[in-house]
Order: structure tokens, then sequence, then C-alpha cells
């Protein structure tokens, strides 16, 4: 597995609406072909996609790589 968010990039909202978040963490998006998206994730999807993951831990890919599976 590849993916990485890193919440030290935790971004304020300007510009923030009634009932909005109050900051973002951004991350970019990555097709099958490469095409990039920009996106903001909050902290309460974080929540809920460790949750997620700690409930399913079954789905979560095995690190393939050599030195995954020398150290892993």
């Amino acid at each position: 597995m590849k993916s990485k968010i890193f919440l030290d990039e935790e971004m304020p909202n300007t510009d923030r609406r009634f009932g909005s978040a109050l900051s973002y963490i951004p991350c970019m998006v990555v097709d099958r072909d490469g095409n990039e998206t920009p996106g903001m994730l909050t902290r309460g999807i974080i929540k809920d996609i460790k949750k997620r993951a700690a409930r399913n831990p079954e789905d979560i890919p095995e690190d393939t790589t050599f030195w995954g599976k020398l150290f892993g």
C-alpha cells in the first residue's frame, strides 16, 4: 500500500460557512490513469476510516515488498 495521509498538513478552513469544519487535511487522489485530483478530508472522516480499518483488518493489503517481508 502506497497511500499516506499526513495529519500535520492540516489547513484552516478559510471563508468557512456555518456548520462546516474548522480545518481540513489536504490530499491528492490519483486514479488508475495517473490523473490527480485534490481532496480535502475532515478529522471526522479520518476518525471514521480508522474505525472501518480496525473493524476490517482482513481488507488491509499486506506489505509485499522485499523489506516488508523481511522485517514485517
